[in-house]
């Protein structure tokens, strides 16, 4: 790997020479009053806070959220905020010995008094460098979540995204969650994160070099990256409240949108698990997220879609407790659902990818599956271009088989629409059966 060459160029014309993280830092230039008239609190606040550079399309906020017109070394004051979209990273310049990189689609606001400083990861990621300690009345602080890391003077990185979590490559910091009354120590080469079980603790481990993203590499000389084990060394497995974040074991409780954020970063090819915590066990989905890969929801997890809500699954979603849909729940081809205890539909639940078949008689089944293993309750809208293993039980709303195969169908109430799928056992005690060639007819 070269070393840092992007942005040592930037800083040659500030001559600055610095030790952590392999030298990288914004440009020294003179801090000057600019942006504020000389004199007031805001030019106190931030002479030395500037936006070094961007790539990309990168956003800044006022205190009175109104949007700054981007600018070379544009000074930063505080209550500013800035947010980086995708392909996009900030570079902030906090005193020329304090460097802070935006990751990309990342959101973060700066926030000084005095000495006492104040970095605020809202989304995304966040990488830091001080190169020179901190004096003994400066104070420097990274928030993300219900977390606070004290910087004195270290490098490394934190995830504002589910599981929040910070990496030391250099020196050491205090993680603190005053919340739950914890702290923890991290030294170079650990990572810390909050694990929710009967006893809330900070769970600090060895991250590897395959944990460290994109974004920070960049910034870092090849000697640190190879300090970094390339492997974790071979453990006796944990039990998963033990689990680390880089297994792929998630604990509740777990926003919708912590969730979301989740499955947008998670790999395809790593299997993921949420367990129950010590509290409310119910992960409610209420906005627009996709399951790729393989996940996995814990006995005792109780999986909610809200209405207006979607989830799509295009590759495996096993939900070991209950699970009640009214939003719009999409099992897609080559896709499959498995859940093991009541599953209620009063939404629209997809089994297929069914606008593919709207045009063709008759529809082609397609290769995805709902194993239900103590049947399904609709009185939604439930459509079948697949599989669906257990028993359906009509009790309201429509159900159309367009293709594919279902084991057990009991029409209690409202509507079946026989479009061409076949049906293993069929019992009818209500409702109106019609066909795509009676023009769905009651």
């Amino acid at each position: 790997m070269k070393r840092l060459s992007k942005i040592t160029a930037l800083l040659l014309a500030a001559a600055l020479l610095l030790a952590g993280c392999g030298g990288k830092s914004g440009d020294g230039g003179e801090s000057g009053e600019t942006g504020r008239e000389a004199g007031t609190e805001a030019s106190v606040d931030a002479t030395t806070m500037r936006l070094e550079k961007t790539v990309g399309d990168v956003t800044v906020w006022d205190e009175k959220e109104e949007i700054q017109e981007l600018q070379e070394k544009l000074p930063l004051y505080s209550g500013y905020q800035l947010f980086t979209q995708a392909e996009s990273y900030g570079w902030i310049n906090l005193d020329d010995t304090k460097l802070a990189k935006m990751d990309k689609e990342s959101a973060a606001s700066v926030q000084k008094e005095d000495k006492h400083l104040t970095l605020t990861a809202k989304q995304g990621s966040l990488f830091f460098n001080v190169t020179e300690p901190l004096a003994e009345d400066e104070t420097m602080e990274i928030e993300f979540g219900d977390m606070i890391v004290g910087i004195r003077g270290t490098c490394g990185w934190v995830s504002a995204a589910a599981p929040r979590a910070v990496y030391i490559l250099e020196g050491t910091v205090t993680c603190e969650i005053p919340s739950e009354g914890l702290s923890a120590q991290v030294s170079a080469g650990e990572m810390a994160y909050l694990v929710k079980s009967t006893e809330n603790r900070i769970e600090v481990q060895p991250f590897t070099r395959m944990d460290i993203p994109r974004f920070v590499l960049d910034e870092l000389d090849s000697d640190l990256v190879q300090s970094i084990p390339e492997s974790e060394p071979e453990t006796e497995s944990l039990t998963p409240e033990t689990e680390a974040a880089d297994t792929g074991v998630y604990t509740l409780p777990m926003s919708s949108a912590d969730f979301e954020e989740l499955m947008r970063s998670s790999q395809a090819d790593q299997p993921i698990t949420i367990q129950a915590g010590a509290g409310d066990n119910t992960l409610t989905i209420d906005g627009f997220t996709s399951v790729f890969g393989h996940l996995i929801l814990d006995e005792g997890v109780t999986l909610s879609i809200s209405e207006n809500a979607q989830l799509n699954i295009y590759g495996t979603l096993e939900v070991r407790s209950d699970l009640s849909n009214d939003g719009f729940l999409w099992v897609l081809e080559d896709a499959s659902l498995l859940v093991d205890g009541t599953f209620t539909n009063s939404g629209m639940l997809s089994n297929g990818e069914v606008e593919k078949g709207m045009d063709e008689t008759p529809v082609e089944t397609q290769n995805c599956r709902i194993v239900a293993a103590q049947g399904i309750d609709n009185t939604g809208y439930l459509e079948n271009a697949g599989s669906i293993e257990g028993s359906i039980t009509v009790n309201g709303g429509n159900i159309s088989l367009m293709a594919g195969t279902v084991d057990h169908l009991i029409l209690n109430d409202g509507l079946y629409i026989d479009d061409g799928g076949a049906v293993g056992e069929f019992t009818q005690n209500g409702g109106k059966i019609t066909s795509a060639e009676q023009g769905y007819r009651y």
